[in-house]
């Protein structure tokens, strides 16, 4: 599974994308849970003290915001990757 990761998070990450195992059938929490692992500096720039996704961090699978699907539970399907988007501000 892919995890595509933009402006500041590449920071963390240090690449424009990252693999992190797993495929159909597993959930966003379950990628997410990989990713933090392998870069554990991720974690507080992504989730809150509750295990959710920060309100202003975007994930999307499929070209959607799984806050539009079944958020973290949202089940990923063959061929689909990650997106993360850090807050971004400006004008």
């Amino acid at each position: 599974m892919k995890v595509r990761v933009y402006a500041t998070l590449r920071q963390s990450v240090g690449a424009k994308e990252v693999e992190v195992g797993g495929g159909a059938g597993d959930t966003v929490r379950d990628v997410l849970t990989r990713l933090l692992l392998a870069h554990p500096g991720l974690e507080e720039r992504i989730l809150d003290r509750d295990s959710h996704v920060r309100p202003a961090v975007s994930v999307f699978v499929r070209g959607r915001n799984i806050k539009l699907l079944d958020g973290l539970e949202t089940v990923l399907e063959e061929g689909d990757d990650l997106a993360l988007f850090p807050p971004v501000a400006g004008g």
